[in-house]
């Protein structure tokens, strides 16, 4: 009986030590490397809900503009700033710039690109964005109008062009996740 207490009294050894520290290790690498993930799959989310409510507010622009038998300023859409439509701005809209310079607006903010007529998102996460044809975590909407011609009562080609819808799309095709 006492080389069974002599045995296991004395605690851990050595290598038994470094086990459980390396167990640790790659528990915790898992959860942090998981953690990245859903921070990341966060952001998205946060993203496409801002973007989601922006093109909502365009349509009832465009509803408004119909309504009040303003269709001619359907087309002034494509000019303003999308931010501007809301009742209450993001708290990650840092506002208008005129192409700023790198690091002038934080990741993981919006800002209106005035000389493009863009609004842009610069993604704080971005191991699973992919970005073509460049890697600079920056997406980029701008509203675009839909024409349509319409032929001439007559038959002819002198036409009408007419708005058929107003859209807030990517400027650069993106995929996340």
């Amino acid at each position: 009986m006492s080389t069974f207490r002599q045995q296991w009294g004395r605690g851990f050894t050595l290598i038994e030590f470094a086990m459980v520290v390396c167990i640790i290790a790659i528990l915790a690498t898992l959860l942090l490397n998981r953690l990245v993930f859903y921070n990341e799959q966060a952001e998205k989310v946060a993203m496409e809900q801002t973007l989601g409510t922006l093109r909502s507010a365009l349509h009832l622009q465009v509803a408004s503009y119909l309504l009040n038998g303003k269709s001619t300023q359907i087309a002034q859409l494509a000019e303003q700033n999308p931010m501007n439509w809301l009742a209450e701005k993001p708290n990650n809209y840092a506002g208008e710039f005129y192409t700023p310079k790198p690091g002038i607006v934080a990741t993981g903010s919006w800002y209106y690109d005035v000389p493009s007529k863009s609004l842009i998102y610069l993604a704080h996460h971005h191991e699973y964005l992919h970005v073509s044809p460049d890697r600079s975590y920056r997406l980029q909407f701008r509203v675009k109008l839909l024409r349509n011609m319409q032929l001439a009562q007559d038959g002819g080609k002198s036409g009408e062009n007419v708005i058929d819808g107003v859209v807030l799309e990517p400027v650069v095709n993106y995929q996340w996740f």
